[in-house]
This record gives structure tokens, C-alpha cells and sequence, in this order.
């Protein structure tokens, strides 16, 4: 309807306060639409991924994040977690001992993110270990059994083309590209464990992975 014809057919003119009243209304109205927007958001759970993302070991970080980001896609393409929608946060240690527990701390002070996958490096993982274990935060231990590098020769066809679907120039899968995939599967069965369970906290995670095995890509994967 056009207030501004209304008005006029009616004899009236527009006053300050009439304009100021239509803006008011205007803005209510937007602002209880953007509130209702957000309100029907599934909320959010986290998986961490740290990794060296840059430096010398950088290879290994490009190799993991496609695989990560393939194992999210798909969670979330079946619906997520018991209404939660899977979010990665992936940050780069550089292969760096004191980075590597800088990055660790700052993933436990956030309380969604529910596990972490990493530091893919024995040095990197020995210094974040400690951290993550002192506030109960699910670690899954990557770069080493039996999370450590395969033969990318032996990986399914399948794998290899949804790999390259989630990459922007068509990159290859390596060594450590099915290990990754293998280790969110392995949070993935212990998330939708937990989320049967109604909650979906750390302490949840940690015990649906007590004794899992997941048969992935690399063979029986399990939490060290």
C-alpha cells in the first residue's frame, strides 16, 4: 500500500512525526524478520584442525584441510548432527612447537568446538597433547597410527574424485588425504553416538570414543 497516496487522497500532509513513525515501523519490522531469520539457524558444533598450513611441512596441510572439508560437506548434506550443523575451524601451527600450543589453547577456550583433529607432526602433537588432555578436549592424534601416512595408489576411485570436487584446481589426493578423511569419519560416529544421548559436549565425544572402531578408507582407525 502507498502511505505517501493514502495521505494525500485523505487531505493530509506528512509531518515529522508521521515520517519518523513510518521509520519506526519500518525498522520494527525488519528487525522482527532478521530475529526470526537467525532463531530457525540450526546451531553449531566444531571440529578443530590444526595443521601445518604453512613452512616447510605446508604439503601435509594442504593434503588434510580438502579432506576435512570433504568429511564436513557431508555431514552436514545428511543433515548434520542431531540438528546441529558441523562447522570446521582449521588453524595453522606451521609445524612450530610453540604455535602449535598456542593454537591448542586457543581451541579450548571456545566451548562448541567439541574435538580437535592434529598437529600431524610428533614434536607438534607432543606440545598440544597436554593441553587439550587438561580440559578434557577430544584429540585425535594424526600423523602417526592410525592416522599416518598411506598410499594414495590404494585409495578408492570414489574418494579420489570427491577429493577433487572439493578442491579449487583440481589437486591430487596425498599420503595424508585419506588418514584425515578416516579420522572425521571416526568423530563422525562418535558426534552422532553422543547426539543420540541429547547433548553434544565434550565429555559426550570423549566417552562415545572410548572403544570405537571405524572401518575407513586406511583401514580400522580408532583413538589412540
Amino acid at each position: 500500500m502507498n502511505i505517501w497516496r493514502v495521505y494525500r487522497s485523505a487531505g493530509k500532509r506528512f509531518t515529522i512525526y508521521d515520517l519518523r513513525l513510518i521509520v519506526f515501523c519500518f525498522l520494527f519490522f525488519v528487525f522482527c524478520f532478521l530475529l526470526s531469520a537467525c532463531a530457525g539457524v540450526d546451531p553449531v558444533v566444531k571440529i578443530g584442525l590444526v595443521g601445518p598450513f604453512e613452512g616447510a611441512n605446508r604439503a601435509i596441510g594442504y593434503d588434510v584441510i580438502y579432506s576435512a572439508r570433504l568429511a564436513v560437506r557431508e555431514i552436514n548434506a545428511a543433515g548434520g548432527i542431531d540438528g546441529y550443523r558441523v562447522s570446521l575451524v582449521a588453524l595453522d601451527d606451521s609445524g612450530d612447537v610453540g604455535l602449535a600450543r598456542e593454537t591448542a589453547v586457543s581451541l579450548t577456550l571456545d566451548p562448541s568446538v567439541v574435538a580437535v583433529v592434529g598437529h600431524w607432526l610428533p614434536d607438534t602433537t607432543a606440545a598440544a597433547l597436554p593441553v587439550y588432555a587438561d580440559v578434557g578436549l577430544p584429540f585425535l592424534a594424526a600423523g602417526d597410527v592410525p592416522f599416518a601416512a598411506a598410499v594414495p595408489a590404494q585409495y578408492p576411485q570414489a574418494f579420489r574424485e570427491a577429493y577433487e570436487s572439493v578442491t579449487p584446481f583440481s589437486e591430487v589426493p596425498g599420503p595424508y588425504a585419506a588418514p584425515a578423511y578416516d579420522a572425521f569419519q571416526l568423530l563422525r560416529e562418535a558426534l552422532e553416538t553422543a547426539g543420540e544421548n541429547g547433548n553434544l559436549t565434550r565429555e559426550d565425544v570423549a566417552a562415545a570414543l572410548r572403544d570405537l572402531e571405524v572401518e575407513g578408507i586406511t583401514g580400522i582407525v580408532y583413538q589412540r
